[in-house]
């Protein structure tokens, strides 16, 4: 069996997670340091500390002055909506200066939310050989090499997900879609 080639799968960018909370339903509000250019939704977040992963639901924005990006969903909060004054601004321009920004998340395969401190990775699996399913959680696929890289890849990325089960493979095939194959990279035709 050739080795899984796994290409750029998680950004060299470090965003620090300074506040990480649980609201209703397994969604998580945590707020980043060092998201220069912002996260598009749907995009997937990784923990370097415990491989947890997480996707991004919205960008969370609480005050008009913050920077915007067009890949980002938005949602407005008004829990921390003040009135500006040149306290406020500051805080706004200092929160600038360090690209601080607010994200709503659920998490992928577990109920944790980001450690304080932690560092977390924008995420995209690009591999170039099969990579073997370990798990099925709502939406994604957990893989892994035979190297222990774990990465998750969305399930709308495979044709044919419904069939798939664990110890199966996913192959990389053109326009980021995915094959679904066994040991031997033949195709699994399931009903």
């Amino acid at each position: 069996m050739l080795p899984a080639i796994l290409l750029n799968m998680d950004s060299q960018i470090k965003f620090k997670v300074l506040n990480s909370n649980n609201i209703t339903n397994f969604e998580i509000i945590v707020e980043l340091e060092n998201v220069e250019n912002g996260i598009p939704s749907k995009g997937v977040l990784k923990s370097l500390n415990s491989n947890l992963f997480w996707e991004v639901q919205n960008r969370i924005i609480e005050n008009i002055n913050e920077k915007r990006f067009e890949y980002e969903e938005i949602i407005y909060s008004d829990i921390n909506r003040i009135e500006l004054n040149i306290k406020n601004e500051e805080i706004i321009k200092q929160r600038e200066e360090k690209n601080i920004r607010l994200y709503k998340i659920k998490p992928i395969g577990n109920t944790q939310k980001p450690e304080i401190g932690e560092d977390l990775v924008f995420h995209a699996t690009t591999f170039r050989r099969k990579i073997q399913i370990k798990e099925i959680y709502e939406g994604y696929f957990r893989l892994e090499d035979e190297n222990g890289y774990i990465a998750v890849i969305p399930k709308r990325k495979v044709p044919k997900n419904s069939t798939a089960q664990i110890g199966d493979y996913v192959r990389h095939c053109e326009h980021q879609y995915h094959d679904l194959v066994d040991e031997n990279d033949n195709f699994i035709y399931r009903h």
